[in-house]
């Protein structure tokens, strides 16, 4: 079959991880599959080997008029796209673009499928996009949602029909590429390390989990906290107009606190780690925690509205804290940072996600959703 497999970009994130991880593993069975974005090729973190063809389109703009423009120029690219491949079938990423899919594929030959990458009741978008969304997504030939609680979502407010759930898979073992930081040329060797990860301060709440450690640091003196993800000079504000930095700076834990960027050696990252923690404030089903429990790094994360609660389950696997409750979360990371033998039995227990999540069983699913299996 031919699949286009349609995104805003192939930036640092989960949903673009996982989009790659379709496209490869979709090419490698035969199926003819094409890559398209919104946004130019010189901004792309994740590589695509040779069997997938990759179209790119630039949206960019500053102002909403560069904005609108671009955008009507995206939909009337991916809709000539569409006409010369002519792709059976069509799978979007995220909110504009499901919508633009959705409206490109029109009348054409071409079943589309939408997925929403997180909790759209927790993600602010800009009101066009929710408003289009609302209109145009019962117009999909069907839905990947993450979580149950999105599908019932979906099917609520924007009357969207054929909805799946699938979580995101976990490959595994995890691959290595450029840039490569080495955790002990960043982090003294003999010093502990509390992980996070992610490329959105705010839905990450770096600012929550900066406040949390801050409470700790005198108390855990040889623990440091890393952020990977985010560039650490970067203005992107989080809680109260500061960045991450500047919030650490403002708490005394600035020497405390390591953020080297964004990495491609991330298995090396999650085996060096002594303690993983995801502090978001709404997710689909976070990439980053399963990577870190797949590769024994034992966890910690918000009870948010959704994600987490599907791969945790609390005092066995991982430890769930209430959400965005910053004293709950300095109280969960003490009583694992001042506990080895439990981060150890966490660490061997979340090894387990490797099958429930495994890469295989969820493509698989994929792949019925959009009707590939039934060749």
């Amino acid at each position: 079959m031919k699949i286009f497999l349609y995104i805003g970009s192939l930036t640092s994130g989960g949903a673009e991880r996982v989009t790659v991880l379709l496209a490869q593993h979709w090419a490698t069975l035969g199926h003819e599959v094409v890559l398209v974005t919104m946004h130019p090729k010189d901004r792309d973190f994740y590589s695509l080997n040779s069997s997938v063809r990759r179209i790119s389109f630039d949206r960019s703009g500053t102002s909403w008029i560069d904005k609108i423009r671009a955008n009507i120029k995206g939909w009337l690219g991916l809709r000539r796209a569409i006409k010369q491949h002519r792709p059976d079938v069509m799978v979007a990423m995220m909110t504009s673009s499901v919508v633009l899919g959705i409206v490109a594929g029109t009348g054409l030959p071409v079943r589309v499928y939408g997925s929403e990458r997180n909790y759209p009741a927790g993600q602010k978008i800009h009101p066009v996009w929710a408003v289009l969304r609302r209109l145009v997504y019962r117009f999909a030939d069907g839905h990947i949602a993450q979580t149950q609680k999105t599908a019932v979502w979906l099917k609520k407010v924007t009357g969207a029909r054929n909805i799946k759930v699938i979580p995101n898979p976990v490959a595994w073992p995890m691959h290595a590429f450029d840039p490569k930081i080495d955790p002990n040329e960043v982090v003294a060797a003999e010093r502990k390390i509390l992980l996070a990860v992610g490329t959105k301060p705010i839905q990450k709440g770096f600012d929550l989990l900066v406040e949390a450690f801050s409470k700790l640091s005198s108390v855990y003196p040889d623990w440091d906290l890393v952020i990977l993800g985010i560039d650490p000079d970067s203005h992107d504000t989080i809680g109260g107009g500061a960045s991450v930095k500047k919030l650490a700076e403002r708490l005394g834990i600035a020497h405390r606190l390591f953020m080297p960027g964004k990495v491609g050696n991330m298995i090396d990252w999650y085996q060096r780690a002594d303690l993983f923690v995801l502090s978001s404030r709404y997710e689909g089903i976070p990439n980053v925690l399963l990577e870190a429990m797949a590769s024994g790094c034992p966890s910690i994360a918000f009870d948010c509205n959704t994600g987490p609660r599907e791969i945790i389950q609390d005092g066995i696997n991982g430890v769930l804290v209430p959400p965005e409750n910053i004293q709950a979360l300095s109280s969960g990371l003490a009583s694992l940072m001042a506990d080895k033998s439990l981060r150890k039995k966490y660490g061997h227990n979340g090894l387990r996600v490797r099958e429930t999540f495994s890469e295989d069983k969820i493509i698989g699913l994929w792949s019925e959703a959009i009707g590939l299996t039934s060749l």
